[in-house]
């Protein structure tokens, strides 16, 4: 668990900060139906694709509501309770973002290079970090949009990057685990080569 730096982004910011990328790509899953996908295979495009690409495995994909779906629209990917989904990429990186959405204690991310785990984070953790500011994270962002309510005011929705940020540092596998009751809900995968960063944002968390 060496070598990784986490960044939490501002409120209703659904995408990684501004970033010089060698790659990048995201995943919406809004090309996905209403199902588990045994495997659902990933160019990481939007509208087209990117020279990234992966297979996600055992993934359910729910439509838009309150607890997840970015905009209140589109498709999510979601892990049911003491559940995980796992997405392999074909060739590894340095970055990894995603949306979080309506989080909870069960939330937790875990990368792999190879068969070794070099990282992991809970939600949670990350959450507990912002202390009293974490109140303006609660709430669909954009729920209100469409249905005309705030949707869901006790849990959080934040956008989280995890940077590796040392000579060598990379994964090539991701887990997705509910460990306990409830819904772990994301979108927005995003997954590249880093360079260097810049902009606004809320918390850096260095693990070295």
């Amino acid at each position: 668990m060496k070598g990784v730096r986490i960044r939490v982004e501002n409120p209703h910011v659904y995408g990684p900060p501004p970033l010089d990328f060698t790659l990048v790509g995201v995943e919406q899953f809004d090309t996905a139906r209403y199902r588990t996908y045994e495997r659902f295979y990933s160019f990481f495009g939007i509208g087209q694709s990117s020279p990234i690409t992966g297979t996600y495995f055992n993934m359910p994909v729910a439509t838009a509501d309150m607890y997840g779906g970015v905009d209140s629209a589109g498709m999510y990917a979601y892990a049911p309770s003491n559940t995980s989904y796992e997405l392999r990429l074909d060739e590894p990186a340095t970055f990894f973002g995603l949306w979080a959405s309506a989080a909870d204690s069960s939330n937790i991310v875990r990368f792999f290079n190879r068969l070794d785990k070099v990282f992991e984070y809970n939600v949670k953790n990350i959450l507990d970090f912002l202390g009293e500011r974490r109140n303006v994270y609660k709430g669909h962002p954009t729920y209100d949009r469409w249905w005309g309510d705030r949707g869901n005011d006790s849990e959080e929705y934040i956008f989280i990057n995890a940077f590796f940020i040392y000579e060598g540092a990379v994964y090539d596998r991701v887990q997705f685990l509910q460990a306990g009751s409830g819904y772990f809900e994301t979108d927005n995968h995003t997954v590249g080569n880093w360079t260097r960063e810049s902009g606004p944002h809320v918390m850096t968390v260095r693990i070295e």
